[in-house]
């Protein structure tokens, strides 16, 4: 792999807070690949962490920022503008690359096809992983059953199976939930995100394909292992964190929906959802077949984790009252004649 090139200077951007063992895993597994060492550049952003994040993030050579008022939108911003790479890719403290060729294989499709704005993976499974987070790492972005229900298939971006990736067109309101995307910087300056305060990862594939870069490159083989919840009730945190902390505040401004409920079709496909979860049945029957396919003894876990998801993400909505709000607006919308856009959205 990149025989005879050079070698494109890469950056790598982690925030950071109070997480200093996953940081170090996650550090390690950057440290450890086959690839220039001197041509990887490590920025954290650190929000106040009462560890040792910030000294562990400086023994593997990172350059660190402290922002402890900032929220998590607004350190990415602090690190896309410290950064000097070709190319940017944006990790959390909890996330390890997946093997030694990590950056060879993610880089090929962008120095291969310069009309590639960024290259994406995928998350595995790993027997370390907590069998919460193991179960939702067999879908490619990291779902649960609701959210994998949801949103558009990866699959329905592919244009072209090439060598070692797949070249994927992503059209607006069809955009699967990868965020995470190893950005061509060139491009990226060019867009709309450069010049805003406070970033949203999938916000920013939106911009992109508004600017003009719809090309996207699917690198399945390179591969991330995401340790993302400790336990269900974990699981069940972080989704309700995203509601408060990302969707019901910025419900208006956010570019990217997972699910429209200003129109009919949106909100029946929900309620279809929603009895379909609860009736528990059908989702024990489709963890058995994946506990078949997969051979991984977690998949009987999936009308748990339909049931319960679904039905915590609801009470959420119910008893806030911007959640409920946007109930109130997408049932309006139920019994209006034709398909009538509204300002909600089930967001990210």
């Amino acid at each position: 792999m990149l025989k005879n090139k050079k070698y494109p200077k890469i950056s790598i951007i982690i925030l950071t807070l109070n997480e200093e063992g996953y940081l170090k895993e996650c550090l390690k597994s950057i440290r450890k690949q086959n690839y220039p060492q001197e041509r990887i550049e490590i920025v954290v952003v650190d929000n106040g962490s009462k560890d040792n994040s910030i000294r562990v993030a400086e023994s593997y050579g990172a350059k660190v920022y402290v922002n402890e008022k900032g929220d998590i939108y607004q350190n990415w911003v602090i690190a896309l503008h410290k950064i000097t790479g070709d190319f940017v890719y944006m990790v959390d403290q909890d996330i390890q690359l997946r093997g030694k060729y990590f950056f060879q294989k993610m880089t090929k499709p962008l120095l291969e096809d310069r009309r590639i704005m960024a290259s994406f993976t995928r998350k595995y499974p790993k027997n370390d992983q907590h069998w919460v987070t193991r179960f939702i790492s067999y879908h490619p972005a990291q779902c649960d059953p609701l959210y994998e229900f949801l949103i558009p298939q990866v699959e329905d971006s592919f244009l072209k199976k090439k060598n070692g990736y797949i070249l994927c067109k992503f059209e607006l309101g069809k955009v699967p939930p990868f965020g995470r995307q190893f950005y061509r910087v060139e491009y990226f300056k060019k867009t709309s995100s450069w010049s805003l305060k406070r970033v949203f990862d999938n916000d920013l594939v939106v911009r992109a394909i508004k600017s003009g870069y719809s090309l996207f490159a699917y690198v399945p083989k390179a591969g991330l292992y995401h340790y993302h919840a400790k336990n269900l009730r974990h699981l069940l945190y972080k989704r309700v964190r995203n509601l408060n902390m990302h969707y019901f505040p910025n419900n208006k401004s956010t570019k990217y929906r997972w699910l429209d409920t200003g129109n009919r079709r949106g909100i029946f496909k929900l309620i279809l959802w929603i009895i379909y979860a609860n009736l528990f049945f059908p989702a024990a029957i489709r963890g058995f077949i994946r506990f078949i396919k997969y051979k991984d003894k977690v998949m009987l876990m999936e009308p748990i984790i339909t049931i319960t998801v679904t039905d915590f993400v609801l009470w959420s909505f119910v008893k806030d009252r911007r959640g409920r709000e946007i109930v109130i607006s997408s049932l309006k919308t139920l019994f209006q004649k034709g398909i009538v856009k509204s300002k909600g959205a089930f967001g990210s």
